[in-house]
């Protein structure tokens, strides 16, 4: 019992013994979903019969989670309770004591467990009231039960993993290959797993190449967004038009382009003026709490070399002003995207 580890907790499923109560979360949402049905099949088997196996919603209240776990199990030697999304940050301190008091003392025949596979940890991280209930949750599970947090991998890992999935799929992989289909995909493991998916299944135990790579991948907003930005600061028209109408065509909403748009034009001025001040991406990754996504200001640091601060600043500007129209007036979204993309491109080729 305790914090375990990713490699510790898959250690600990070969053994056949549990622990009375499990909190299972993190960032990446497709370990959270995966890790727990492993737990659960272990726990009641591949079918388990609704009488040994219960799961509840996030609106179950604790009265309802502690009804479920004192009821016995029928076919199986354990009663699996699995409570998803659970808010214990939300709770009453009398509710949150109760609960955790009751999770000390759990039947020795029943395994509940509390998993996160879509609820963010991020509120959960602010240091405000609600984050102090989480935590004070999250220590007294460690202390009765297991809880395992699942951050998201670095691209090493998630390359590795590509690898893995391919190979048990019958196909081969290089490790280039697989950076590849992260730099088109980006690293939501969900989308990964799908696209190797059908990757092996076009490949049909073959290797699967580039080419493959190119044709049947499909892009995420992100990287397309970033591939514009790509554009804009290349001072390429015809490539920042193609990238931009390509997003159309995905109905992707004009909000979300223009708010991951700016986030790449702010990464890169952070990264301008931090070179101007003499201070290392590092030290501004740390500082700005980019965590894993410090690899961001190093891309934006390579876009933004060739441009001043002040033109970033202008172009920033234009940005802020069409976020401001697209938000305000009843105006064409796609006119006001196109006018904006014209005006990041002039600003370029003034410094060219």
């Amino acid at each position: 019992m305790g914090k375990l580890t990713e490699q510790d907790f898959k250690r600990s499923l070969t053994g056949g013994k549990f622990s009375p109560v499990y909190l299972i979360y993190g960032e990446e949402k497709y370990l959270v979903k995966h890790y727990t049905a492993r737990l659960c099949e272990k726990i009641v088997g591949k079918k388990p019969s609704e009488f040994d196996y219960v799961k509840l919603s996030a609106g179950a209240n604790c009265q309802d989670i502690m009804d479920a776990c004192e009821q016995f199990p029928l076919f199986s030697e354990y009663k699996c309770v699995v409570v998803s999304d659970y808010r214990f940050e939300e709770l009453s301190d009398s509710d949150a004591k109760q609960l955790l008091t009751f999770c000390e003392d759990i039947a020795p025949s029943t395994v509940l467990i509390f998993t996160m596979p879509t609820l963010s940890m991020e509120a959960k991280r602010s240091g405000d009231k609600k984050a102090t209930k989480w935590q004070k949750a999250v220590t007294a599970l460690q202390k009765c039960g297991t809880v395992l947090e699942l951050p998201r991998r670095d691209e090493i890992a998630l390359e590795r993993q590509l690898v893995s999935w391919a190979e048990k799929n019958g196909c081969s992989l290089s490790m280039l290959t697989a950076a590849k289909i992260l730099s088109l995909c980006g690293t939501d493991m969900t989308t990964l797993h799908n696209e190797i998916a059908k990757l092996c299944a076009y490949a049909d135990g073959q290797e699967i190449t580039a080419e493959m790579v190119q044709l049947l991948v499909i892009k995420n907003t992100e990287v397309r967004i970033f591939a514009l930005s790509d554009a804009i600061m290349a001072n390429n028209y015809q490539g920042a038009y193609q990238q931009l109408y390509g997003l159309f065509e995905q109905n992707e909403k004009p909000e979300v382009i223009l708010s991951v748009l700016s986030s790449v034009f702010v990464d890169m001025y952070r990264a301008k003026v931090a070179a101007e001040s003499g201070q290392s991406l590092d030290t501004l990754a740390n500082d700005l709490k980019y965590g894993r996504r410090g690899f961001l200001l190093k891309n934006a640091s390579a876009r933004a070399s060739r441009y001043s601060t002040d033109t970033l600043r202008r172009m920033l500007q234009a940005i802020l002003e069409t976020d401001i129209r697209l938000k305000s007036k009843p105006l064409d979204a796609r006119i006001l995207l196109e006018t904006l993309l014209a005006r990041l491109l002039l600003e370029t080729k003034k410094q060219r």
